[in-house]
């Protein structure tokens, strides 16, 4: 490892570990997945371009089905290896919306990834993002009518953001630790709102997860995500998962909020790939019909020799 290399690293991790408690916000507007396994990309960056062949997916979630306004979030994302095998990069375009809140944002992705000994390495990812962001207060129907609050027009505005991530590796095993979005910013369209519950927070998120080996046909993945951000309680999920040859998994997985899912994934010829995870709450938002979520990813056949292994699309 060079002098300058070693600076470079150095100060990507004083910088991800500074920042990230610094969190003046309070309100946490990032969508949740729960096939965030198999699509790291949705909250680390350090993740693109982690398979040796380019890939396209698409990612939709529908959460709380049964509660008018409740939300919705669609993910387009391509990634790929560049032409310096130590570099990917990825893109994405997001839909999302909830309530009068409504979502559509671009963002980028670059990884680059070095090896630190002969059984670990460690990867490093920053993405740009531009997000224009609607709010509809007179969509809202109102049992007092009159409330100038509720009367202006759609206010709408871009808020561009930075967010970086590492990624380590040792064998089998793999920690990751990110923060999405660096900054912060506001959420009510009256500059003279000054409540603390108007701004967004930035999140910090660690995960680990690691794979064992059953026999030649059968491997099981447990892993844990933790997100943390000032003024909401502590965001855990802990999962497992079985895949069998490669080409079915079936999984399940458990979080503090008391929401308890599954997911299942299938490999069409390592081109085609599609998953499908269903949960329910048993906590204040249970009266609802759950939440589905839909993946569809495709494969492009280039390298075939280096493929890795398409349950990581």
């Amino acid at each position: 490892m060079s002098v300058s290399f070693r600076t470079y690293l150095y100060t990507w991790l004083t910088v991800t570990l500074t920042v990230a408690p610094l969190y003046p916000g309070m309100a946490q507007e990032s969508a949740l997945f729960d096939q965030h396994l198999q699509n790291r990309m949705v909250y680390n960056p350090a993740f693109a371009g982690d398979r040796e062949i380019p890939g396209l997916s698409m990612l939709s979630r529908q959460q709380w089905l049964g509660w008018e306004g409740s939300p919705s979030v669609n993910r387009i994302m391509a990634h790929t290896k560049l032409k310096d095998k130590n570099a990917g990069a990825a893109a994405s375009v997001l839909f999302e919306s909830m309530g009068p809140l409504w979502h559509t944002g671009v963002s980028g992705a670059y990884s680059y990834t070095v090896q630190l000994t002969e059984a670990s390495t460690l990867a490093m990812g920053i993405q740009g993002e531009i997000l224009f962001r609607q709010i509809r207060l007179h969509q809202v129907e109102l049992i007092d009518q009159g409330d100038q609050l509720f009367s202006v027009r759609p206010w709408s505005d871009l808020k561009p953001n930075v967010g970086i991530g590492l990624v380590y590796k040792y064998g089998d095993y793999l920690v990751n630790l990110s923060v999405p979005r660096l900054l912060n910013s506001e959420l009510s369209p009256y500059q003279e709102e000054s409540s603390r519950w108007s701004s967004t927070s930035r999140i910090l998120y660690l995960g680990g997860t690691t794979q064992y080996e059953l026999n030649e046909e059968l491997k099981v993945t447990p892993s844990m995500l933790l997100a943390i951000s000032r003024g909401n309680p502590l965001f855990m999920e802990l999962s497992g998962t079985v895949f069998y040859k490669d080409l079915l998994g079936v999984g399940t997985f458990f979080r503090l909020n008391k929401t308890l899912g599954v997911t299942i994934r299938y490999n069409h010829q390592e081109r085609i790939v599609f998953g499908y995870a269903f949960d329910v709450s048993f906590n204040k938002t249970r009266y609802n019909a759950g939440t589905h979520e839909l993946f569809l990813g495709y494969n492009f056949p280039f390298n075939r020799s280096k493929t890795l292994s398409p349950r990581r699309f």
